[in-house]
């Protein structure tokens, strides 16, 4: 038997009409445990269930088919309008970390302008013998906040100065004092009132130089001026960062607000008695306001989400975050230079998460080993005195 095109078209036309969804009559759920919510990871759910259930559709075509659309990129719209309403709901449902310390806002601001009594009290023994000003007893709310919220659960950025807005898609801290003794780090000691008075932290950098112009006049206290430090004569200092990407939706672009809580507060305040800013500095700020330095460490975030896609018949699709797990450890960077915060950002880099011009601003202030007389001599030359 002979067909002409037009025959052909209207049996493939008659085919396609007819195709049914497996499932346009079950109710299902597909629970994607450490993916992402996305077209892609419901594909990849629906390609075991149709193996499992015995459907002859592809995993594209039973998508579209329960969708009721005709093209994969309708389909991966939709989907994605599903995931940005769930995106927008986890940060409506959210507080600013503010609220899970319970500290009022003017206290965290100038906290991290290097300020407050968390970073200016040393502990002592009074007559009585009870000790007073103890950074475990008088921040304990921030191990609560670790053990509870910050391990599973979003919490959304402070919106202060040098911090709510960042260019760079980066923030660093940098400390110039220990307060804590019995900690491994640094080396505050006891007793406190001898061997815990303008004690170091553990050094892990070069301080070039404070450009108090580009930083807060809030966090320097002064309206402007710069400061330099040849020949590493500034003392040990500790830099610790983290970066996120350029995509908003990213998990790690989401949960920057817990990356932040658990360098600046957990880790370094209340782990190690880390505190005090670099004079002219904010303690902690986006990349660009902070410090001129060689180099900082850094901590990246292992996100764990378990997003549901729940199909119920007659209905069509619902998503929702059943549970998030994360664990903070060193970041992992190109070339296998690890827990360093640019060779991180240069992995992103590699991996298409951050923007090259970027990641050449953050190179500005954090100069690589060795080349602090270059941005020293760069940062005069700037202020005109070549």
């Amino acid at each position: 038997m002979k067909f002409t095109t037009a025959a052909l078209t209207c049996l493939l036309a008659q085919t396609v009409s007819a195709q049914t969804a497996c499932f346009a009559n079950q109710n299902f759920r597909i629970d994607d445990v450490g993916g992402e919510c996305s077209y892609n990871d419901l594909i990849e759910g629906l390609e075991v269930r149709i193996e499992n259930k015995n459907c002859d559709n592809s995993a594209q075509e039973e998508l579209r088919l329960l969708l009721g659309v005709t093209t994969n990129s309708e389909a991966k719209t939709i989907i994605g309008e599903y995931c940005d309403e769930q995106f927008a709901l986890q940060a409506e449902n959210s507080k600013h970390f503010t609220d899970y310390v319970q500290k009022p806002d003017y206290f965290l601001e100038e906290y991290f302008h290097g300020g407050t009594t968390w970073n200016e009290e040393i502990q002592y023994t009074d007559e009585n013998g009870i000790d007073r000003n103890v950074l475990a007893n008088d921040a304990s709310r921030v191990n609560s906040v670790y053990d509870g919220r910050a391990q599973n659960g979003m919490m959304l950025m402070p919106e202060y100065d040098g911090l709510g807005d960042c260019n760079n898609n980066a923030i660093y801290c940098c400390w110039s004092q220990d307060r804590q003794a019995n900690d491994n780090n640094g080396n505050c000691n006891t007793p406190y009132e001898t061997n815990c008075v303008d004690k170091d932290p553990g050094d892990n950098t070069d301080l070039c130089a404070v450009d108090i112009d580009s930083n807060s006049e809030h966090a320097a206290h002064v309206a402007g001026g710069f400061s330099i430090f040849p020949d590493n004569k500034e003392g040990p200092i500790h830099c610790h960062g983290f970066a996120w990407s350029k995509n908003d939706d990213a998990a790690m672009s989401r949960y920057k607000a817990n990356n932040l809580f658990y360098v600046s507060m957990y880790d370094h305040m209340y782990t190690r008695g880390y505190v005090r800013a670099v004079p002219g500095a904010p303690m902690c700020g986006c990349a660009e306001d902070m410090p001129i330095v060689s180099r900082a460490d850094c901590t990246e975030m292992d996100i764990e989400e378990t997003w549901r896609f729940h199909h119920v018949a007659g209905v069509g699709f619902s998503v929702s975050l059943r549970d998030v797990d994360i664990a903070y450890n060193a970041c992992q960077g190109a070339n296998n230079n690890n827990n360093d915060l640019e060779a991180y950002i240069e992995r992103l880099v590699d991996e298409g998460e951050f923007k090259e011009n970027h990641f050449e601003r953050i190179k500005e202030n954090i100069v690589g080993d060795g080349n602090c007389d270059d941005a020293i001599a760069n940062l005069l030359a700037e202020k005109g005195y070549a």
